[in-house]
């Protein structure tokens, strides 16, 4: 097997994994969706934002601003 094939299948396996650990906890309509692409790309969002607040909550606080 090329090294290409490799990474590509890797990938791949990581991405079912990934995809059936969010089955676990994503609502009962999104569950037999194949393209979960947009809901990830949203929770993302999210997480990056409330990640940005709390850091900026946290390093206002730390410097007593």
């Amino acid at each position: 097997m090329s090294k290409k094939n490799q990474q590509e299948s890797v990938f791949k396996e990581a991405w079912n994994n990934m995809s059936e650990d969010f089955n676990r906890f994503m609502p009962e309509k999104l569950r037999g969706r194949k393209d979960k692409k947009t809901f990830v790309l949203w929770l993302f969002i999210l997480e990056v934002v409330i990640f940005g607040a709390i850091g900026t909550f946290i390093y206002q606080w730390w410097v007593g601003s």
